[in-house]
C-alpha cells in the first residue's frame, strides 16, 4: 500500500541546519525540491508546439522577418518549458 509523500509534510518535516546535520538536511531539501517540481508537472499542461510560420506571396521582407523573430523566440520558450516538463515528469 502506498502512503504518499506530501510536500508540506517533506518541508515540515526538514530539519533546522546546525553543525552536525548537514547530511539530513540537504537530502530532505532535495527531496522537498523534486516533490515540488512533480507537483508542478502534475498540474501544468505539456506545451504545445508553436506554429512555424509561412510566408505569405505578397508579404513584406520587414514583415517575414518580424514573423521570423517571434517564432524563434516562441520557440526557444517551448523547449526551455519543455525540457523542464520532461524533467519534472519522469521524476
Amino acid at each position: 500500500m502506498f502512503s504518499g509523500i506530501s510536500l508540506m509534510g517533506c518541508i515540515k518535516d526538514i530539519p533546522s541546519l546546525k553543525g552536525d546535520n548537514y547530511r539530513e538536511w540537504k537530502k530532505k531539501i532535495d527531496l522537498a525540491f523534486v516533490l515540488a517540481k512533480v507537483d508542478w508537472a502534475i498540474f501544468t499542461p505539456f506545451s504545445t508546439k508553436p506554429v512555424e510560420p509561412m510566408r505569405g506571396t505578397n508579404e513584406a521582407d520587414v514583415a517575414w522577418q518580424t514573423k521570423e523573430r517571434d517564432y524563434t523566440n516562441q520557440r526557444m520558450l517551448f523547449d526551455l518549458e519543455k525540457k523542464q516538463w520532461t524533467n519534472a515528469n519522469k521524476k
